[in-house]
């Protein structure tokens, strides 16, 4: 993403222009569920496990999700990655939010990430 980090501010207008690409997927895709969020693995994975906790809402950023759903879409995150098997061993929960946070999608959803050694930001 940092080649493209000139272009954010124009992928967020064009995010929030289109129809999210979340909605899109059907449910019998997502690997769980919440009253308020689902789960799907992610199309590209940067680990062995990664998985996406989708709100079933359209907010655009973290910052415009209710305190109750944003606690609930955490809680779903972490109940994932103990039954993915990577609690213990270590994982990485990422939200990226704005431009600056390189978000490109603007519904948003939790990164579960593991399985694998964690540097840093990578």
């Amino acid at each position: 993403w940092q080649a493209a980090e000139w272009r954010l501010p124009q992928i967020k207008a064009e995010s929030l222009a289109a129809p999210s690409p979340f909605e899109t997927i059907r449910a019998d895709r997502w690997i769980a569920e919440t009253a308020n969020a689902f789960a799907v693995e992610d199309i590209t994975p940067q680990a062995p496990v990664h998985l996406l906790v989708i709100s079933k809402e359209r907010y655009k950023t973290i910052l415009d999700v209710p305190p109750d759903v944003r606690g609930e879409m955490l809680n779903f995150a972490v109940e994932l990655a103990r039954e993915h098997g990577v609690a213990e061993s270590g994982f990485r929960l990422t939200i990226n939010t704005n431009p600056q946070g390189a978000q490109t999608v603007y519904h948003v959803h939790v990164h579960v990430i593991g399985g694998r050694q964690m540097g840093w930001l990578g």
